[in-house]
């Protein structure tokens, strides 16, 4: 079945319009061809109101609105920007054909044309789309897969250490046996919950540097430095004895002079903490190629800045995974580096350099080491860039692919010594193969290749980059001698971004090349923000309400190895581990609530759900069983739990773990809030079939505070596994989410004496 793709055509001729049209509906290029047309700019941005084309063609001189204008109004919008935009007009002077190639326009196409060239360059422009959008929707699976594979292992896995010592533990108090190995278990507890603190202080961390809380705090301990030296030594001694556990030498060499910083030196310690302990987790002997692990912390003065490089001689980094290493949730080499953490050091790391107006630069190579550099203003020469601001150049990197050496080095001189917008980083090939090793090595921003190359010409090398992921959204420019209409026509169906013909125009050539930077950017910012959207939606997740049961954790296990050293048979010492066995299951909740909402955030519970669904012909008795489990729960209370087995209902589809789950945590909000009194003091669960749906009802004695209810109602009527403004009732919001996987709904109704909250699943 063919992709729709809808096209919309922008024509002041009527009859061309017409044209156009009909010749798009009737000849195949590959997409089952939806056609929207207007009469002029201002007639498709209505049309684009109404439906989102998935390409436009334009004319540009029209009445009321031109293309020009339409096209900037077009790019300003950004679910917008990512549209390939066509001109198509009777301009064809020179210095039209480049205003309109260097607008931002994907391709400027003369009039008259050829309809089969045109076609195939619209279908040349849907499909390079269609790759960016497919790349794009893979990198975000991905990274939604690498967030809940980190957050599993992360949260769960101490978790699970912990209980195991805790089981140990409890046996030997209860029993008063092995009291030698008392400390051990403790130790064993301690060092899983001061993981676990490490990780839910470091997410809380950079929530506070998004939402500028740190911001206000370092302008509130920010202060003159002058003993920079003091709080390298102070990180270096907290890392020497896990340094030395790993046989890794530290060596530091200290600034020759005394530089003079302006910050908060907890911050500066952070900082270097971070990435000391990333050179530590890259650098053990079991991944370092070289036999004497080692770490260098070098303090220098370069340029008026002030530099702090820790320097390792470990597994190094690709060059792919050096663009993102500061991302949010990025690690490399899980499989063999298990322990390596959460993915958030260095984009802590970094955040806390920014806000001392400084900041981090990395170099790695593979197998030999990486060095992380943090620059800072030294304190005069801070003062004197805030009174004396110079224009920021952004860095950009190009590889240049030619096999004459002459026209190489020209065009490498032409644009080193380029004064515009960018600073540019020239890498240099002399063919096709050559230039697929230096994108092993460097990943440019943009690519400019030569056609006729021998080993491996233009077009091959284009085909070899545009099938690696990593490589599809680098712009490709060929500049080539090969002028013909019938070459142009080729290259431009391959799916370049621009066509240059030799000999160029210098200007004309800089121009094309920062208008594919700038689209380049634009696009790559715009792609970025549905990663840190999906980010955003996991942090908000994290709140303080962990540190809690962590706190509690700490003080209590400190509590009861002080009361080893007295009488095991202290009632202290049962009271502690109460202590810690209660803390441990309200982590444990907590822990187990935010891995659910964060799989139903990412839409990993939903594939799950895909895979897990099945005919549930007993949910009369799923329901039963599961009310059971609490009677013990309320058997020393006022209340009473009522359920009655329904063995004649029909099947429902579905996952049953889940909807057990569900029946367990409506249980756990229900009694949390009952309120029994002598006329009701009964929870009633029951299943009945209603209008095609098996409604599960759980009725609870007392009533919901308004407040509450009104809460309730209002995030049921919208979807609250979008928003973060009713954590505190992760509970119900997990239900809510996998009701919905199961196609049902859910109510919740309060009445005077007691209040209701009912499932609804369709019947299958």
């Amino acid at each position: 079945m063919k992709r729709t793709a809808t096209i919309l055509l922008v024509e002041d001729d009527k009859s061309m319009l017409d044209g156009m049209s009909d010749l798009l509906q009737v000849v195949d290029i590959g997409y089952a061809a939806n056609v929207l047309t207007a009469r002029n700019g201002l007639a498709a941005l209505d049309q684009m109101q109404k439906a989102t084309p998935d390409i436009i063609v334009s004319d540009i001189m029209m009445p009321q609105m031109d293309g020009f204008q339409l096209l900037k109004t077009v790019q300003q919008n950004p679910a917008w920007d990512h549209i390939p935009f066509i001109f198509l007009t009777a301009r064809g002077e020179k210095h039209e054909i480049y205003k309109g190639r260097v607008s931002g326009a994907a391709l400027y196409i003369t009039k008259p044309f050829h309809s089969v060239e045109l076609l195939e360059l619209i279908r040349t422009q849907l499909d390079r789309k269609l790759q960016l959008e497919q790349t794009h929707e893979q990198s975000i699976n991905n990274l939604k897969k690498d967030i809940l594979q980190i957050l599993n292992h992360e949260f769960k896995t101490p978790l699970t250490y912990d209980t195991a010592y805790f089981e140990m533990l409890a046996e030997s108090v209860n029993n008063y046996t092995d009291t030698v190995n008392f400390s051990e278990y403790l130790r064993g507890i301690q060092a899983g919950y001061t993981r676990l603190t490490r990780l839910i202080d470091g997410f809380i961390t950079v929530i506070e540097l998004r939402t500028g809380e740190l911001e206000q705090k370092f302008q509130n301990n920010a202060q003159i430095i002058t003993d920079i030296d003091s709080i390298v030594q102070d990180a270096l001694s907290k890392i020497k004895n896990q340094a030395e556990q790993k046989s890794i030498q530290v060596e530091y060499y200290p600034c020759s002079s005394s530089p003079i910083i302006y910050g908060d030196p907890q911050a500066l310690g952070v900082i270097l903490k971070q990435l000391l302990d990333n050179a530590v987790k890259f650098t053990s002997p079991r991944f370092s190629p070289h036999a004497n692990a080692r770490i260098r912390v070098i303090s220098q003065i370069v340029d008026n800045e002030y530099h702090l490089v820790v320097e390792d001689n470990g597994m190094g980094l690709p060059p792919a995974i050096q663009n993102h290493v500061f991302d949010l949730f990025v690690q490399y080499n899980r499989d063999q580096l298990e322990q390596q953490g959460a993915g958030i050091g260095l984009t802590i790391a970094q955040g806390l350099t920014e806000l001392h107006q400084g900041r981090i630069e990395v170099r790695s190579v593979e197998n030999q080491g990486s060095a992380f550099t943090v620059i800072l203003p030294q304190y005069g020469a801070a003062l004197a860039a805030s009174e004396d601001p110079q224009p920021t150049r952004h860095h950009a990197t190009i590889l240049l692919v030619e096999d004459d050496q002459f026209l190489l080095e020209g065009l490498r001189e032409l644009l080193e010594i380029y004064q515009g917008d960018y600073q540019l980083t020239i890498y240099t090939a002399a063919n096709g193969r050559s230039g697929l090793e230096q994108l092993e090595k460097h990943q440019p921003h943009l690519i400019i290749s030569d056609i006729m190359m021998p080993l491996m010409d233009g077009y091959t090398f284009l085909e070899e980059v545009r099938k690696k992921p990593d490589w599809v959204q680098i712009p490709f420019i060929f500049l080539t001698a090969k002028g013909e209409r019938r070459d142009i026509h080729r290259g431009l169906r391959s799916g370049v971004e621009e066509y240059i013909t030799k000999p160029y125009n210098s200007d004309e050539l800089l121009g094309l090349i920062v208008k594919q930077l700038n689209r380049y950017f634009r696009l790559r910012h715009s792609m970025s923000q549905d990663f840190d959207a999906l980010k955003r939606s996991i942090l908000d997740l994290i709140t303080p309400d962990f540190r809690a049961p962590l706190t509690s954790v700490a003080n209590y296990s400190e509590q009861l190895e002080g009361s080893i050293q007295q009488a095991q048979t202290d009632i202290e010492l049962k009271e502690s581990l109460q202590g810690i066995q209660q803390s441990s299951i309200r982590l444990s909740s907590l822990i187990e609530d935010f891995i659910a909402l964060a799989e139903l955030k990412t839409g990993e519970a939903e594939m799950a759900y895909d895979l897990q669904a099945r005919e549930i012909k007993d949910i009369g008795l799923l329901l039963y069983e599961t009310s059971q489990l609490y009677a013990s729960h309320i058997k020393n209370t006022e209340l009473q739990l009522y359920c009655p087995v329904k063995n004649d209902l029909p099947a429902v589809i579905g996952d049953r773990d889940r909807l057990t789950n569900c029946i367990r945590r409506i249980l756990d909000l229900g009694i949390a809030h009952t309120s029994p009194t002598a006329e009701h003091h009964e929870i009633v669960l029951d299943a009945t079939q209603q209008d095609g749906e098996i409604i599960l009802s759980h009725q609870f004695p007392g009533q919901l505070t308004p407040e509450l209810f009104n809460q309730i109602q209002q995030f049921l009527e919208s979807d609250p596994i979008e928003s973060s403004n009713s954590l505190h009732l992760p509970g119900l919001i997990i239900v809510y989410g996998y009701v919905k996987l199961h196609g049902g709904h859910l109510l919740v109704n309060s009445q005077p004496g007691f209040f209701n909250i009912t499932l609804c699943l369709p019947v299958a």
